[in-house]
């Protein structure tokens, strides 16, 4: 097997419960997964000697740390609705003439009425006047020429959202995708570890850092939480937190594969009963068994009849009096087959 190291970091997408993206990050700083498994010693005995190990508390956690600056991940934390359209202060350069100007837009009152304006002009810092319908005049009615006024009023198409003191953090499905590369492939990149968390629900811890010399990044850490599959049978519900798939590029999902086997081996089949074999692939890579395309599969017979046209019932052995054999092969890799003997009843 080639060697293969998991470089750098893994771009992301969150999907809420809805399957509707929340947000893209292709520009990560860097991403990270921690798998804990808690265990209790369970010791008796002369001695107290250890006779068990008991694994508890499976605990899953990730951060995302973005390098652009990312409201959505910032209101997954708080469970925050983003919302279009807020008061929020706004800078406005006016020309005065006497002392006074109008601004362009409609102020608003903040807190307690009336409504008020800040000028800052010429040494003086910052003077604050009472607002009419936008008109103003300043202390100096004398003073011509441009002044920076700041003002309380609407602005239509500012994104929102509020850091709730008692919010709930969201819960979203994440998929991370980060490339394989490989020292033996002359393409360095062979393929993709693509992870998905199931349920992710956020932390509600950030930090936005703002320093003279650097650009603030956007944190996202998160807890996963159990989600139930169910794959049939008794046996069949489990929970887990989510699934590591491994993706290798321009590979065939037999190339690994070393043997088939027909899940009961031999069987017995009445005159013109039908089963469907339940074929195996094993592959070399210590992988466990499993199901292969039978779209891929060529299936033979002798002294009975198999159908081995594609669809839901290739595979499908008819017996017959003698009884007979089956052998079923990889179509493209017909040194891989197993042959099962039909005995009739």
């Amino acid at each position: 097997m080639e060697n293969r190291f998991l470089v750098s970091t893994a771009d992301t997408i969150g999907y809420d419960e809805n399957d509707n993206i929340l947000f893209e990050g292709y520009t990560n700083l860097d991403t990270s997964l921690e798998n804990a498994i808690s265990n209790t010693d369970v010791r008796a005995g002369q001695g107290n000697k250890l006779q068990y190990i008991y694994y508890h508390s499976n605990d899953l956690t990730g951060a995302i740390n973005e390098a652009q600056w990312s409201l959505p991940l910032l209101a997954l934390n708080t469970g925050a609705t983003i919302t279009t359209g807020a008061n929020i202060w706004k800078e406005e350069d006016v020309t005065l003439v006497d002392g006074a100007g109008t601004v362009t837009g409609t102020p608003l009152a903040f807190q307690t009425s009336p409504v008020y304006g800040w000028v800052t002009y010429g040494n003086v810092q910052s003077e604050r006047v009472v607002m009419t319908a936008g008109a103003f005049t300043i202390a100096d009615t004398t003073y011509d020429g441009v002044v920076c006024v700041r003002y309380y009023a609407y602005d239509a198409a500012t994104r929102h959202m509020e850091i709730n003191a008692a919010g709930i953090p969201s819960i979203v499905r994440l998929v991370m995708r980060v490339g394989l590369f490989s020292s033996d492939s002359a393409t360095n990149k062979v393929g993709e570890a693509v992870i998905t968390i199931l349920k992710a629900q956020m932390t509600g811890a950030f930090t936005i850092s703002m320093t003279p010399d650097g650009v603030a990044s956007t944190p996202l850490n998160f807890r996963a939480l159990a989600s139930k599959t169910n794959t049939g049978g008794c046996n069949g519900s489990k929970q887990i937190y989510g699934t590591i798939d491994e993706v290798i590029y321009d590979t065939n999902w037999y190339d690994n594969v070393v043997s088939l086997g027909v899940v009961g081996g031999d069987f017995v089949l009445a005159n013109l009963a039908t089963k469907k074999l339940d074929v195996r692939a094993i592959p070399n890579d210590g992988t466990a068994a499993f199901v292969p395309p039978y779209a891929d599969l060529t299936f033979s017979a002798t002294g009975v009849s198999v159908v081995n046209t594609d669809g839901s019932t290739k595979g499908t052995v008819t017996g017959a009096t003698a009884g007979g054999s089956v052998k079923v092969t990889i179509t493209a890799k017909t040194s891989v087959d197993t042959t099962v003997l039909v005995t009739a009843s």
